[in-house]
C-alpha cells in the first residue's frame, strides 16, 4: 500500500506539499462500525427509512459520522441518491463553492467531482471558507476501477483524532491563537483575457459559476451575505478578478460532540493545485486559492506539510464498486483522494450530494 502515500500524478519535489492518505492500517476506526454489505440484493423496499437497511444505515451513521454501503447491486444513481437521503434529508445547491461542478446523471443537486482525475485532492472539509457550510456529503458510485486495488479509492480522515494530535504541536496552538484568512481569486467568464485561458485549461472557477449569477452586484451581495469581504481587481494578465477574504477560526464547535475540533486544511491554499493540469504552472501568488494565518502571516512549507501529514495519520480508505454509497459528516471527517490515472477501458465516476446548509458557530472557549 506504500504506493498510495503519494500521488503518481507527479514525482516528489521538496518545494511542494506531498499528501499522505493513510498509514496502510485499518486501526483508526473499526470498519464494522460504518460498513454495511448489501450482498448485491438491495431492492426498492429497502430504500425506505423504515426498512431494515434504512434503520441500520441511520444507526451506524449516528454512531460514527460516516457510512459506506457496499455491494448494493443498484445501477441507477437515482436509487443510490434515495439511500443517501435517508441520512442527509434534503440536498442543497452548490452555491458559493470554490470548485466548478456540473450535474451528474441529470439529477437535481447531484454533482460531478469538479476536479481533474489526475489531480490530488487534499483532505478537506467542504466549504469551511465561508460562514455557511454543509452538514454532510453523499457519494454515489457509477463507475469504479475494480481490477487494480487502490486505484480510484477515496479517503476520509477522523478529524477528532487529527485535532487531538495537532493541538499537541506549535502549529495547533498558532491556529488556535491566530485563526485563518481564506483568500479566493475568481476570474470573470466574460472578460476577454479568459478566451485563451479557457482554451489552455488554466481557469479554475469564474465568479459567475460560483455565485450562480452574471450580475457583479448580486455576486458581491451573495458573497457578503456569507461573511466574505469582496474586492474587484484589474489584473493586466487575467482581467477582472473577484477577490474575497474571509477571516475565520480553524476550528468549529460540534454540538453533538460537545467540543471544538479542527475543520480546516491546506486544501484551501495554493497547494491544492500542485498537480492540477493547467493551473499547476501558475505562480503561487496568482493561484485561485491562498490561505494565511488570521494576522496575514504566511504559512511555512514545513507547517503545511505537518498539517497534511496529521490528516494522513488518521485516514481511512473508502474503496469503490459500482452501486456503492457513502455519506460523510462534513465536520467530523475530512475527505480527499490521490490523483487517478486510468488505463484504456477503465472508468471512474462519482456523483456528489451536499447536505443542508448550516451557519458555522466557530469555537467555544470552554470546549477545548
Amino acid at each position: 500500500m506504500a504506493a498510495l502515500a503519494v500521488s503518481a500524478a507527479r514525482s516528489i519535489r521538496k518545494e511542494v506539499v506531498n499528501p499522505r492518505w493513510w498509514s496502510g492500517a485499518y486501526d483508526v476506526i473499526d470498519t464494522s462500525r460504518f460498513i454495511i454489505d448489501g450482498k448485491g440484493k438491495v431492492c426498492k423496499s429497502d430504500l425506505l427509512p423504515t426498512s431494515w437497511l434504512g434503520q441500520e444505515i441511520q444507526e451506524k451513521y449516528d454512531d460514527v459520522g460516516v457510512l459506506h454501503l457496499q455491494n448494493t447491486g443498484l445501477v441507477d444513481m437515482a436509487d443510490q441518491r434515495t439511500l443517501a437521503r435517508i441520512i442527509m434529508g434534503e440536498e442543497t445547491e452548490y452555491e458559493g463553492g470554490a470548485n466548478p461542478r456540473g450535474r451528474a446523471e441529470g439529477l437535481a443537486n447531484v454533482y460531478d467531482i469538479g476536479a481533474p482525475l489526475m489531480a490530488d485532492l487534499h483532505y478537506h472539509h467542504e466549504m469551511t471558507y465561508k460562514s455557511h457550510s454543509v452538514t454532510s456529503l453523499g457519494f454515489l458510485c457509477k463507475h469504479a476501477v475494480t481490477t487494480r486495488p487502490g486505484v480510484g479509492w477515496s479517503f476520509v480522515s477522523d478529524s477528532v483524532q487529527a485535532h487531538d494530535y495537532i493541538m499537541q504541536t506549535e502549529l495547533g496552538q498558532k491556529l488556535k491563537e491566530k485563526g485563518l484568512c481564506f483568500l479566493r481569486r475568481m476570474t470573470d467568464a466574460e472578460d476577454k483575457h479568459m478566451l485563451d485561458r479557457n482554451k489552455q485549461g488554466s481557469v479554475y472557477n469564474h465568479w459567475q459559476q460560483s455565485w450562480m449569477t452574471s450580475c457583479p452586484q448580486e455576486a458581491e451581495a451573495r458573497a457578503n451575505a456569507q461573511g466574505l469581504q469582496v474586492e474587484w481587481l484589474d489584473d493586466k494578465e487575467d482581467g477582472r478578478i473577484m477577490q474575497t477574504r474571509y477571516y475565520k477560526s480553524a476550528f468549529e464547535y460540534i454540538s453533538f460532540l460537545d467540543r471544538n475540533i479542527m475543520v480546516t486544511s491546506i486544501a484551501d491554499d495554493g497547494e491544492w493545485f500542485d498537480s492540477w493540469p493547467g493551473i499547476m504552472d501558475i505562480p503561487q501568488e496568482k493561484r485561485p486559492l491562498e490561505m494565511l494565518f488570521g494576522d496575514n502571516e504566511p504559512f511555512t512549507l514545513e507547517e503545511k506539510q505537518l498539517w497534511t501529514d496529521i490528516y494522513g495519520m488518521f485516514g481511512i480508505p473508502i474503496t469503490w464498486k459500482p452501486g456503492d454509497v457513502a455519506v460523510v459528516c462534513n465536520m467530523r471527517f475530512a475527505h480527499g483522494r490521490p490523483g487517478i490515472e486510468l488505463l484504456p477501458g477503465e472508468k471512474r465516476e462519482l456523483g456528489v450530494m451536499l447536505g443542508p446548509f448550516y451557519e458555522r458557530m466557530e469555537t467555544r472557549e470552554d470546549k477545548w
